[in-house]
This record gives C-alpha cells, structure tokens and sequence, in this order.
C-alpha cells in the first residue's frame, strides 16, 4: 500500500511540473501584421528572409564580367600547361554565348537596419516588440514613368522590448520578406506592403 501512496505521490508531482512549465514552453512568437491594403494576420514563429544575387568569383576571388558577346579570350601567357576545353560542340557554344551564370539566392537575416541622419543602426528581431513603418512617395523619382509612381521612401518607429524607442527616417530593408505560419499554410509578406507588426513572445 505504501509503494501504491507513493508512486501516486511521484506521479502527481510529475505531471504538476509537466503542466507548470508546459505554458511557459508551448508559447512562441507571434507576429501580428497589417498590412497598406487593410489586411490583418498572426504568423506564429515569425522570421525574415532576404533576397539576393550572387556573382560566380574567379579563382583570385573577383567577381566574373559577363562577356559582351562571343567566346572569351584565350588566356595569354607563356609557358605553362595548354587550356584544354572538354564537351559537347552544342555545350560550349552555349556556354560561350551565355557567359557566367547569376545565382539566385536567398537567407534568413536576424537584424533590421535603422537610419537617422545617416547613423546607421541595426537591431536584432528578437529585441522588436512593435515597428510601425511609415512611407512617402519620392518627388522626382529618376524612375522610369511606368515605376515613378511606385517609388517610396520608408520611415519607422520601433519600440523595443526593454521599452526604448527608435524613430529611424530610414529603414533599409532591401528585398525582405516576412515568413510565417497561420492555419492555411505559410505566408511571406513583403515589407514593403507591412505597415505594421506587433511582435508577443
């Protein structure tokens, strides 16, 4: 009777743990987003990502000019062992023709980066609570008309966790998009469409 008592005792406890730090450990990020057109969503476990194009880099690590058009040069030079180009006729032509590839990439990025008068300041996601960004059309845009009237400038106030603000004239976002999770599936929302997001951990 008394291992009975005790195991029910053990048990107890255990399961009053589990339930005490299970809260606590369940509860993740949130991002609640509104965007310029008026829509409102909860990502859970939100998180950023960028956009970017990378250029093949030669062995002396510089970057590989596209050739204008044609084969590139042979390589000058003498003595040394003779290049030797190995493949198909049709390969090659192509290769010749279409030069060094770009590569599409993208990544996660932790830190926004703030400007205020030409200070730049970057601040980890983690230490957001709130940001609220703010934009203005760019009077004389050197555009192209068809893309003038789309050309803004953005602004932001951040509020952040230990409850210091920043209010940035800039805020450099680049090609950022804001990944997230909601009942439907994922979502990836551009920054430049956000107006707002209120961050709960």
């Amino acid at each position: 009777m008394e291992r009975h008592v005790t195991r029910t005792v053990m048990l107890a406890t255990v399961l009053l743990l589990i339930a005490a730090v299970s809260p606590g450990a369940a509860q993740e990020t949130t991002a609640e987003v509104r965007t310029w057109s008026g829509e409102s969503m909860v990502l859970a476990g939100p998180w950023v990502e960028v956009f970017y194009t990378a250029l093949p880099r030669t062995a002396g690590g510089e970057e590989v000019p596209s050739p204008p058009g044609g084969a590139p040069p042979p390589p000058m030079g003498a003595g040394g062992p003779r290049a030797e180009i190995r493949g198909s006729f049709q390969a090659l032509r192509q290769a010749s023709q279409e030069g060094p590839q770009a590569l599409a990439a993208q990544r996660e990025t932790s830190v926004l980066t703030f400007s205020r008068a030409g200070v730049e300041l970057k601040v980890p996601l983690e230490r957001l609570a709130t940001l609220t960004i703010a934009r203005q059309p760019v009077a004389g845009s050197s555009l192209p008309p068809y893309v003038s009237p789309t050309h803004q400038r953005y602004g932001a106030t951040a509020t952040l966790t230990d409850g210091s603000r920043i209010d940035a004239d800039y805020l450099n976002f680049g090609t950022a998009v804001l990944r997230g999770m909601t009942s439907q599936g994922r979502v990836e929302v551009p920054f430049d469409q956000i107006e707002s997001i209120r961050f709960t951990r």
